[in-house]
């Protein structure tokens, strides 16, 4: 009796449960990768048969990108010819196994070789090599995966999860990772990238009267650092609120129409590495539309999942990105629907599904929208004809005592890329929302049609110089300067915020502007990054 076995590396239906026993499979994996990101990968599938009268005539592998060149599929008899079915950035190959292998414990040696540029992005300095998973159901009894990368000139940044063995065979470093076949692998190389921002604003007042009116300026997070290089006309003042969002303030006469523009530079990292602003108690219990913590079905499975791995776990297995709903722009639908119908989401579902399960468990959380760099839009889908962002959520570790940002949509449409133990260097935040769920707007959304492109983002060729300036106003301080200032008395200071300098009282108000001064600038200077 011939067999159709079927091994699907993401995104795959596991076959039937008789064929583990049917078959005994060995998969290794070498991914070969050059300095300039290209990739050639060899899999070689070792089919043995456990019963005398079943064996193998068909075999399917499926495999993450939809541009491979140079494939090659060959077994012990020599050159097969695969038939190809792409769907979705997946690319399907399909082979006839034209002289299987017949009788217990024979077995049938598949090789299937490609190159592909879905594996590597490399973005500025640094390079991330992504290798999605084995789908569940579908393990091989031994599975063996290598990645060989060319000498970058730079040392990894992080591996996860980490390889069972690493040498160095000039001129690559070789990484093995042996079992594991459900979780996929990533490698960072280099330690950040800096985008260059260039963002307008449309401000419209349409009363009979002046107003003031606020926009939200890209803010320091703990995942980047933000250079104000230009924002003209210049603001009032800029506030922080309890989000950590930047707020430039402008006013704005009776029908008035005010056109800011602002020039950016963000440095982006792919772990928390930098002093977080916000606060993080107020965001527990706060409970909206989209982050429903009263409805039953979000109760209920919060007290399941009990975790935030496991919700994220939950969220990348069970919702399924609904591709057609991205195009169309259809409206959020908040947590409670989306639990609902699983397959009608998009990334503000599974932001508001994470933020309303973790809020249930008392557990600090919030909604990101911002700017993802990507050249897979397949894969890790984003709408870059026009100014519709990507949204992902983070939650407060209280064990780190930091903001952790996480994106279960891009680990369910990557084939289960961990986006929970490490972030990359693609996510570059504009705004965060825990006090409310809509405010403050992000950039790209202040403008009078959505045809219009207000958003400009790409990598920093070169960085405007650090300016560390301030003004003293009386008895108070002013940055001036083009990067936030830290200081324990006066707190945080973004450019162009301002603080009333508290000072012990037998000292002159001279020396103590003079005092405080000296120490701010010394703190800062501790603080400041050193890629800036």
């Amino acid at each position: 009796m011939k067999k159709l076995l079927i091994l699907l590396l993401i995104l795959s239906t596991p076959p039937a449960a008789s064929a583990t026993s049917e078959f005994t499979t060995t998969f290794n994996s070498l991914y070969t990768i050059s300095h300039t990101g290209d990739t050639h990968i060899s899999h070689t599938i070792i089919l043995k048969n456990n019963l005398a009268h079943l064996y193998a005539t068909e075999y399917s592998l499926s495999v993450s990108g939809d541009s491979l060149t140079e494939l090659l599929v060959s077994d012990e008899t020599g050159l097969l010819t695969p038939n190809l079915e792409v769907s979705n950035g997946v690319t399907n190959i399909h082979l006839t196994i034209s002289h299987p292998s017949i009788g217990k414990d024979q077995t049938k040696t598949l090789v299937i070789q490609y190159r592909s540029k879905d594996i590597v992005e490399i973005i500025g300095n640094t390079l991330t090599v992504n290798i999605p998973r084995l789908s569940q159901g579908n393990e091989a009894e031994s599975y063996t995966r290598t990645v060989k990368v060319e000498n970058l000139g730079t040392e990894s940044t992080l591996i996860y999860p980490p390889p069972s063995q690493t040498e160095t065979v000039p001129p690559y470093t070789i990484y093995t990772f042996s079992g594991s076949a459900n979780q996929a692998l990533t490698l960072l190389f280099g330690e950040s990238v800096t985008y260059k921002l260039n963002l307008k604003y449309q401000l419209k007042n349409k009363e009979l009267q002046s107003i003031d009116s606020e926009l939200a300026l890209p803010p320091d997070t703990a995942y980047q650092r933000i250079l104000l290089h230009q924002l003209v006309p210049p603001p009032l003042g800029v506030r922080v609120d309890q989000d950590g969002n930047w707020l430039a303030r402008y006013s704005l006469k009776p029908q008035e129409k005010l056109l800011i523009e602002a020039e950016i530079y963000a440095t982006v990292y792919p772990q928390p590495t930098l002093p977080d602003p916000s606060d993080h108690l107020p965001f527990t219990t706060i409970h909206s539309a989209y982050w429903d913590t009263q409805s039953d079905i979000v109760q209920s499975l919060a007290q399941q999942l009990k975790t935030p791995l496991n919700i994220y776990t939950y969220l990348t297995n069970n919702f399924t990105y609904n591709f057609e709903k991205s195009a169309s722009g259809v409206a959020r639908i908040g947590a409670t629907k989306a639990l609902s119908s699983p397959s009608l989401v998009v990334c503000t579902e599974f932001t508001d599904t994470f933020v309303a399960l973790t809020r249930v468990l008392n557990i600090p959380s919030r909604e990101i929208n911002g700017y993802a760099y990507t050249t897979n839009t397949a894969l890790r889908p984003l709408n870059l004809e026009t100014d519709v962002l990507h949204s992902w959520p983070e939650y407060f570790d209280s064990t780190m005592g930091t903001w952790i940002q996480l994106d279960p949509t891009w680990g369910n449409t990557t084939g289960g890329i961990d986006y929970f133990h490490k972030l990359d260097f693609s996510h570059i935040t504009f705004v965060r929302h825990g006090l409310e769920p809509t405010y403050p707007l992000p950039a790209g959304v202040y403008k009078d049609s959505a045809d219009q492109k207000y958003v400009q983002v790409e990598v920093a060729t070169d960085v405007s110089p650090v300016v560390t300036r301030f003004e003293l106003k009386g008895n108070q301080v002013v940055n001036t300067g083009n990067v936030s200032l830290v200081h324990e008395q006066v707190g945080y200071l973004p450019p162009y915020a301002s603080q009333t300098l508290p000072s012990p009282r037998h000292l002159s108000l001279y020396d103590k502007i003079k005092s405080l001064c000296a120490s701010l600038l010394s703190k800062f200077s501790r603080l400041l990054p050193a890629s800036m």
